[in-house]
């Protein structure tokens, strides 16, 4: 079996605590024909420091610098200054399995596949010791339907078939993503908008069993935490909203909106649950603050056109709460104060039954 090229691009801000771990998964990969990006996004801690020696260690780690512009453009700016065949990315608080390149360059090979996708482990520390949160495994004998936009959309479902919309958990063809212009397109929340472009042009992905990749969570144990894990801010939710729509825009442009119109809303109404405000103000325990829940509201109102009824099939966390939202949106209408306090009753009364 021939060895082609794979670069891994890793975009690193302000996790010296993290990266040896993760350098150590990437130089230590069975599979030797590699390629390492690491792209320190202006790091202010000692990153920078700790990159530039491992480049000098390993030969086959190259370390970019950047002025601060995001994680979307970190990768860009990787994938600029790639030249493997393949591509992977890994988060720079994150780590691969041993074999992961080796089994999904044999799969990519064998099945002369575009995008190669598998499984993943969430976990932290505790008691100084790692501790798994949740996984998510494929069935490759589920994934019969070569719709790829469809299984992606099926993402935050029942559904035991559908694509997790992550970057991370997978190997790309690098001539896909240079033939198409597939870049990343935001700072963050860049994942999505790039995993919907590169599936509409793939024309073969495959699933792999097992799982591979470890995304560790930060910010549960006095940790600083990531940008998904550091609770509400203006610049998250504005982010999360242009994400969807540069995404329904993609959709538009292809003349494929029509389609999958229900499926979509059905996964933005999940996502506004999830980026959009409403679990950090409402789910968690700590109570909100008045700034906290007129920010979720501002831009539950500002984006309500895109809001829509659909839930079947998913999680029964976010199944039982899209209703839930609309009539907030309703109140809110009125009286952001009456809003806030139906949310919060609802969530007492109702929502802490609702895994």
């Amino acid at each position: 079996m021939s060895s082609p090229l794979v670069t891994v691009i890793v975009p690193v801000y302000n996790l010296a605590p993290y990266l040896e771990t993760c350098i150590q998964s990437l130089v230590g990969q069975t599979y030797t024909s590699t390629e390492l990006i690491f792209v320190d996004d202006g790091s202010t801690d000692q990153s920078r420091e700790i990159l530039n020696a491992a480049s000098e260690k390993y030969h086959n780690i190259k370390v970019l610098h950047q002025e601060n512009a995001g994680q979307g453009f970190a990768r860009n700016n990787g994938l600029d200054n790639a030249t493997g065949e393949y591509v992977s990315f890994v988060d720079g608080d994150d780590w691969i399995a041993p074999d992961t390149l080796e089994v999904s360059v044999g799969a990519a090979l064998s099945e002369n596949a575009d995008i190669v996708c598998y499984g993943f482990q969430k976990v932290t520390k505790v008691n100084n010791e790692i501790s798994l949160l949740e996984h998510f495994e494929y069935d490759p004998s589920l994934y019969t339907n070569q719709d790829y936009i469809s299984l992606f959309l099926l993402d935050n479902t029942l559904e035991k078939n559908s694509l997790n919309a992550a970057t991370c958990g997978k190997l790309y063809k690098r001539s896909l993503l240079e033939a198409n212009k597939v870049r990343f397109r935001l700072r963050v929340f860049e994942d999505s908008p790039f995993m919907l472009e590169a599936l509409y042009h793939a024309q073969k992905v495959t699933f792999l069993k097992g799982l591979y990749y470890f995304y560790y969570i930060r910010g549960l144990n006095n940790e600083q935490g990531s940008t998904m894990t550091s609770g509400l801010s203006e610049t998250k939710v504005i982010n999360f909203y242009h994400s969807d729509q540069l995404m329904k825009e993609f959709l538009e442009a292809k003349g494929l909106l029509e389609k999958y119109a229900a499926s979509f809303n059905r996964y933005h109404n999940a996502r506004v649950l999830i980026y959009g405000g409403y679990y950090d103000t409402y789910k968690w325990k700590k109570p909100p603050t008045r700034e906290t829940y007129l920010l979720f509201l501002k831009y539950l109102q500002l984006n309500s056109k895109d809001l829509g009824w659909h839930r079947k099939r998913l999680y029964r966390s976010y199944r039982k709460r899209v209703p839930v939202l609309h009539v907030g949106l309703f109140i809110s209408r009125f009286s952001a104060t009456m809003a806030h306090r139906f949310f919060t009753a609802y969530e007492r009364k109702i929502g802490y039954k609702i895994k």
